[in-house]
Order: C-alpha cells, then sequence, then structure tokens
C-alpha cells in the first residue's frame, strides 16, 4: 500500500478502477493483517494494486471467471 505507482490489470473492462486506487488507498484502514476478500473483482484493479498476501476473490460475471 505504500508505493504511489499504479499498476493497470491485465483485462480490460467497463467500470474499471484503475483511476480510482489512489482515492481507494487513501481512504482504506487496513493492517495487512487476515485475509482481503474481493467478492466482485472485476478486473482486479484494486487488488492487485493493494497486493494482500492472503486473498479470497470470486465474481458472479463467468466471462470473467
Amino acid at each position: 500500500m505504500e508505493c504511489d505507482a499504479v499498476r493497470a490489470p491485465p483485462i480490460k473492462m467497463q467500470g474499471i478502477k484503475t483511476k480510482l486506487v489512489p482515492f481507494i488507498r487513501e481512504k482504506m484502514h487496513w493492517s495487512g493483517q487476515g485475509r482481503w476478500i474481493e467478492p466482485f473483482v472485476g478486473s482486479g484493479s484494486v487488488l492487485f494494486n493493494v497486493s494482500p498476501q492472503r486473498t479470497f476473490v470470486g465474481d458472479s460475471n463467468r466471462h470473467v471467471i
């Protein structure tokens, strides 16, 4: 979470959050402990930029899965 550079996700799709990553990082309060749960991973933009050690991800979009 310390890095200012934003990494683009491997999947490009409508509604991508890449431009919002700095705002999301600023607003979130997470120590890095525990598991990151991402129920709607989409392109993975936030997930790939937060880079948690333990994750549980999913999505309801069958094209992403």
